[in-house]
């Protein structure tokens, strides 16, 4: 199923069946009333694609068109950034993927390679920083990030297609309130810290920062096999706006970011942390991040990549944004 938020599937569903948004709305309420609202928004509107004949796959599209769960899709886009490659551990034969970073202009994806003939494009210098790339039958993959995938079944060339610019910084988050987020998006909310717990420890990899599966007295990377274990910390906090409160998630890097830190040395410091603490609790943040589904517990959570203290610069440009 493709994940994505609601008011986009209603935009793509009425540019490929040609309809009104306002008529896909009311075709998908009028679905939802007679299963009789045992279904989502979401489901809803794909039934309702399937019945206009309207197929997410195989289709032509702009990088900001791209859903979670699309198949078989082409696009095109240059290379805003130098191909990676790195190599892994696959049933104890070593295999590579690689890494980039396309753009069209509308916006940026993150492309992911796992077949050697596209592979080996980038290492002939084919595929690299700066070139335009055609790519036919790729799939759109992730959970709350998506990248676009290719396989053996791709198909990866360079184009004609020329851009007079391309999008190379990710959208501004939209400010929204906690009750009016949806996971699969991007997000910030400005509220307040309501608890934050103790920090939680676990092992990455140093290479490529997954996380390690302990084998007897070993730490084991799956791509890198064993391997000197690097330390990275966790962060779990509950945040309110006064419309709801939800739990918010920050890892390693965020955390550094907010306690104004180089390295990890102060975070298993229970006094600094304590100190801390008491200065977050109760003092309002722009948090901003993404909206995932923890399935354990059935709740949207709000994994962050930055979250800071508001001022009154920053609500007055809230308040502008709403008011324009």
């Amino acid at each position: 199923m493709i994940k994505a938020p609601y008011e986009q599937l209603i935009d793509k569903i009425s540019k490929l069946a040609g309809l009104e948004k306002e008529e896909v709305t009311r075709r998908i309420e009028a679905k939802k009333a007679k299963l009789s609202g045992l279904i989502s928004n979401e489901g809803a509107a794909q039934i309702v694609a399937a019945e206009l004949g309207v197929s997410f796959e195989k289709q032509k599209l702009k990088i900001s068109d791209l859903m979670i769960g699309m198949k078989k899709i082409s696009v095109t886009g240059k290379i805003i950034e130098e191909p990676v490659i790195k190599t892994f551990k696959r049933q104890q034969q070593d295999a590579e993927v690689a890494f980039f970073l396309i753009a069209d202009d509308t916006s940026n994806i993150r492309v992911v390679l796992w077949d050697t003939k596209d592979i080996d494009l980038i290492k002939n210098g084919t595929i690299k920083k700066d070139v335009v790339i055609d790519i036919k039958n790729a799939d759109v993959r992730g959970t709350t990030v998506r990248d676009l995938h290719l396989n053996s079944s791709s198909d990866l060339s360079l184009s004609d297609t020329k851009f007079d610019s391309v999008v190379t910084i990710k959208e501004a988050p939209l400010m929204k309130k906690i009750k009016e987020i949806r996971a699969n998006e991007s997000a910030s909310v400005r509220a307040y810290m309501l608890q934050m717990f103790n920090l939680s420890f676990f092992n990455v990899c140093p290479e490529c920062n997954m996380k390690l599966n302990i084998e007897g007295d070993k730490f084991v990377c799956v791509r890198h096999g064993p391997v000197m274990p690097r330390k990275k910390a966790i962060m779990n906090m509950v945040i309110d706006d006064g419309t709801e409160n939800m739990r918010a998630i920050a890892f390693n890097d965020t955390i550094l970011k907010i306690f104004n830190l180089q390295d990890n040395s102060k975070l298993e410091d229970p006094m600094f942390i304590a100190e801390k603490k008491e200065d977050m609790l109760g003092t309002e943040f722009l948090f901003t991040g993404r909206i995932k589904k923890n399935a354990l517990f059935n709740r949207d959570e709000i994994i962050l990549s930055t979250f800071e203290k508001t001022n009154p610069d920053m609500i007055i440009k809230e308040f502008s944004q709403d008011a324009g």
